[in-house]
């Protein structure tokens, strides 16, 4: 008989935590786990996506809702799932006491990045009470080395009770598309992303708009769409760009993009651990990305990608003439990404772990009292 997981998100729409969750149940072993996506908010766009497991949206506002946690545990009265899986901090208090009134004995929590207003870290607040779920959680899940220190270190919880897990990646996916043509150019410069303050695509298009290199036919790509579009394009009309920057909205083919560019630019002020970082090396595409979170981790050493500091204009700048003028380095840099994410990142590995976990401390919690430990 297969566990059943209930994974719970605010929203599932385009995002690369929800990504990371259809890969992993587009790739579980049905026999072994079985799993539901429990949406607190309306947004369900991704279950497209999704050739098992189901969906189900609390349908709540966005935002803080008074005993919200309340809907949740009715929702897992009905699923009886043996483990909860909340994803960040949206859905991390509301689902632990949840998890208690409904009587879902093992819970793991996964860390997935922050958003503009923690990117330098935890309020005391939310420390104090990470602390207090963490004693109410059987195991904590970050995507890279660097963010189970910073967990470690904001929420004082015990190394042993993190575990890191890296997103993996459907390379069969990848290898599915050809680049799209229509984006070529001189230089073609992509980034993919949520258009969201803490992306700071502006970074990037003030680095190209300064490289002094730039030839009147190099092209700027941005896919992705989100609350900063419409400042975005204001910022490329002020600085004279005109088509050289292209929005190209939401994209389902996204490795098509990415396969049509030069260099991919990473410009975020935080990430966790970047999907799109790792299906850019996948598709053999040199990368720059800014020196934060997880990034260093996921692209490894200095010879196998180029890191600048988050918020230097003249570092981008810099790594972008650098690379337009040459295609020897561009090569080189793409074809040892794409050995790095053969080597470190198999959606397989990812899905195998995620299991193995899913099975301990399911096992673990068998004639365990809802309230021990909790």
């Amino acid at each position: 008989m297969s566990l059943r997981v209930v994974h719970l998100v605010t929203s599932f729409d385009t995002g690369g935590l929800q990504n990371g969750i259809v890969n992993l149940i587009n790739h579980s072993d049905a026999l072994r786990v079985e799993h539901v996506v429990l949406s607190m908010w309306p947004e369900t766009d991704l279950s497209w996506r999704l050739n098992a497991g189901k969906v189900q949206s609390l349908g709540l506002e966005r935002g803080r809702v008074p005993r919200a946690w309340r809907r949740v545990a009715e929702a897992l009265k009905e699923l009886s799932p043996q483990v909860l899986h909340t994803r960040n901090w949206g859905t991390y208090p509301d689902g632990i006491r949840a998890a208690r009134a409904a009587g879902v004995k093992a819970c793991v929590h996964g860390f997935h990045g922050r958003d503009v207003h923690n990117a330098r870290g935890e309020i005391l607040r939310r420390r104090v009470l990470g602390r207090l779920l963490a004693f109410r959680t059987d195991r904590i899940v970050t995507l890279t080395p660097t963010m189970k220190r910073e967990y470690v270190r904001d929420f004082r919880v015990p190394e042993r009770m993190v575990e890191v897990i890296p997103n993996g990646i459907d390379l069969a996916r990848v290898g599915e598309h050809e680049a799209d043509e229509g984006l070529r150019s001189s230089y073609t410069v992509s980034a993919v992303g949520r258009l969201d303050p803490v992306k700071n695509f502006s970074l990037l298009i003030r680095a190209f708009h300064a490289c002094r290199n730039r030839a009147p036919t190099d092209r700027l790509v941005i896919a992705g769409d989100g609350p900063e579009r419409g400042r975005l394009e204001a910022l490329v009309r002020d600085l004279g760009l005109g088509s050289a920057v292209v929005f190209l909205g939401l994209r389902k083919d996204v490795p098509a993009v990415l396969k049509a560019a030069d260099v991919f630019v990473q410009p975020s002020i935080y990430e966790g651990m970047s999907n799109t970082l790792v299906e850019a090396m996948a598709c053999g595409v040199p990368v720059i990305a800014t020196d934060v979170g997880g990034n260093a981790d996921v692209v490894g050493r200095d010879d196998e990608a180029v890191l600048v500091p988050s918020g230097d204009t003249t570092a981008l700048r810099c790594a972008l003439e650098r690379l337009r003028d040459d295609a020897d380095e561009r090569r080189r840099l793409g074809a040892a990404g794409r050995d790095r994410v053969t080597e470190r990142f198999t959606l397989e590995r990812m899905v195998e772990r995620y299991t193995s976990l899913y099975e301990e401390v399911a096992g673990s919690a068998v004639g365990r009292p809802v309230m021990e430990g909790r």
